[in-house]
């Protein structure tokens, strides 16, 4: 007797059937309960030998038709059945005067299947005879009994296999997007912590400043009673203006909005920024980029992570005196790695294990924020940042964010 394991396994390595296409577990859960169903919806008479694990979703289909007396189901539980092993291949083996279907499916990795099906075909009577070897019982009458009269349907089966790619691309996609929003759900859930505690922070400094603002615009003001140079006090007060704007757009420091963004796009915008700046230490940013031609797609908040980024700029410029600020970006498996790299001074060993905590501050006149909030600001979205490297020859920041997979 030849071996079962050897002969269901042609059906998947044959060269005229669709290879090397996987499916989900939910496709196989799907094609059985579509294989049956009809059965056990019209009361049909038919012969079905199955060797199939019963899932929730198919429970009821299959109790329906134990109970139905026009069907006989044989199922490879029951006694008369031939005890050496059976190959982990799932089957359906069905003929009614309906219709006839061979469906095949084995795990090639954890919910993982390679699928073979046919309907109102010819093949199904090879399946038939590739599988009754295992039975003690002979069913051929009653399999070629119940055969439906009808013509091999290559045109319906293509049909099928193309319905079934289609419902699995979909199937893909909506688990991608659920990953995706559980993700963002993970990420309110582990940072509502962090957003209150900075959020509180934000709040107390934004109200110190602003103080100081309004003393500023009132002697301002009087200045120019006085004096009436509106030459002079014009830019003060606009610039007084533009810093309260910008301390109530900061105050919404705990809102993340990830969308999809071209990384490199808005690191060029920070270049433009910042170059004419960088002029007066007569510094220079240079964009190295090691991604091959490639997008840097990443689910960011733009404004969050532009302000990350221009923070490292500026630290670097205040750092260094005619030094070239090298920006490297670097595709590292599925992230994308952001160096910034600056010459100038070396950020002290014990300093360096205390940058990034909340209200450390190296400058006299810091408020103590920038990279401990910039460490969160990429940490909410799904990145890191960390300093690489600080010693007499060079300083070395480091963000990686992960890609947008193309799918």
């Amino acid at each position: 007797m030849q071996k079962t394991k050897k002969n269901l396994n042609i059906y998947f390595e044959a060269k005229d059937l669709t290879q090397n296409e996987i499916y989900s577990l939910t496709i196989v859960k799907s094609l059985v309960k579509s294989v049956l169903e009809p059965i056990a919806n019209n009361n049909s008479k038919a012969l079905i030998l199955m060797h199939v694990k019963e899932y929730p979703e198919t429970e009821g289909v299959i109790k329906r038709l134990e109970y139905n007396t026009n069907v006989n189901l044989r199922k490879i539980s029951d006694f008369e059945f031939s005890k050496f092993d059976i190959e982990e291949i799932g089957f359906i083996v069905l003929t009614s005067p309906r219709y006839n279907a061979a469906l095949l499916f084995k795990e090639v990795e954890e919910n993982k299947f390679e699928i073979y099906l046919k309907l109102n075909s010819k093949l199904v009577n090879n399946v038939y005879e590739t599988i009754k070897s295992i039975f003690l019982i002979d069913y051929d009458d009653e399999f070629f009994i119940h055969k439906p009269e009808r013509r091999d349907n290559i045109a319906m089966n293509n049909a099928i296999e193309n319905l079934i790619k289609h419902f699995e691309e979909t199937i893909k996609e909506n688990e991608y997007n659920s990953k995706i929003q559980e993700s963002y759900k993970t990420i309110n859930e582990t940072n509502t912590s962090f957003r209150n505690e900075i959020y509180q922070n934000v709040k107390q400094i934004a109200h110190e400043i602003k103080n100081q603002l309004s003393i500023l615009d009132i002697y301002t003001r009087i200045f120019e009673k006085k004096t009436g140079d509106v030459e002079t006090t014009e830019p003060i007060r606009k610039s007084v203006s533009l810093i309260k704007a910008q301390i109530e757009q900061f105050k919404n420091i705990d809102v993340v909005n990830l969308q999809e963004k071209n990384i490199k796009t808005i690191i060029q915008d920070s270049i433009k920024v910042y170059s004419g700046l960088l002029k007066e230490k007569n510094n220079k940013l240079i964009l190295i980029d090691e991604m091959a031609g490639l997008e840097a797609n990443c689910f960011v908040d733009e404004e969050k992570f532009s302000i990350v980024i221009n923070n490292i700029i500026k630290n670097a410029h205040d750092s260094t005196n005619n030094d070239e600020i090298i920006i490297k970006l670097a595709q590292i498996e599925d992230h994308v790695k952001i160096s910034i790299i600056n010459h100038g001074e070396m950020i002290e060993k014990t300093q360096q294990e205390k940058i990034f905590e909340q209200g450390y501050t190296t400058k006299n006149d810091g408020w103590g924020v920038g990279l401990s909030v910039c460490k969160k600001f990429i940490g909410s979205q799904f990145g890191t940042f960390e300093l690489a490297k600080s010693d007499e020859s060079e300083t070395i920041f480091t963000l990686t964010l992960p890609l947008v997979q193309t799918r």
